[in-house]
């Protein structure tokens, strides 16, 4: 039998990896419910991760057996119960808006958007006059309203 894993990976990666993989090979359909990982080491020192014993001139490290476990109902559903309110609420906060009297919706004006038209408007203005001073301003302006760049 040919081995899982013949690459010189750390142990901890190789079977942190199972972890991963085992949950999805359980869900197809003629997975076992169960995994052996035997861990073989051969005569000049490297380590196989394979699914079967290991063969002659291997020696076994460790055998290490994973049991995939059922999924619990109350969890799967609290789980889609959060994604959904995150949902709305991501849905709900990517734009601010503001009644107004005919009924219909505006978006209130970014502070940091307008600090930084402010700050472009004013440098396009002054063009190649800018001095360290001026551009010291601006800065501190956008940074005082966007709480950094």
């Amino acid at each position: 039998m040919q081995p899982i894993m013949s690459l010189n990976l750390p142990a901890k990666l190789v079977l942190s990896m199972t972890w991963l993989l085992l949950p999805l090979a359980c869900l197809a359909g003629e997975a076992p419910a169960t995994a052996d990982i035997h861990v073989c080491i051969d005569a000049g020192g490297h380590v196989a991760y394979q699914s079967m014993p290991c063969a002659n001139g291997q020696r076994t490290r460790a055998v290490r057996s994973y049991r995939a476990q059922a999924v619990d109902p109350a969890l799967a559903t609290r789980t889609r119960e959060i994604e959904r309110e995150m949902d709305q609420r991501n849905r709900g906060a990517s734009t601010a808006r503001t009644p107004r009297a005919n009924g219909s919706a505006k978006r209130a004006p970014d502070p940091c958007k307008a600090a930084k038209a402010k700050r472009k408007a004013t440098l396009d203005r002054v063009g190649l006059k800018r001095n360290y001073d001026l551009l010291s301003q601006l800065d501190r302006e956008v940074w005082e309203v966007c709480k950094g760049f």
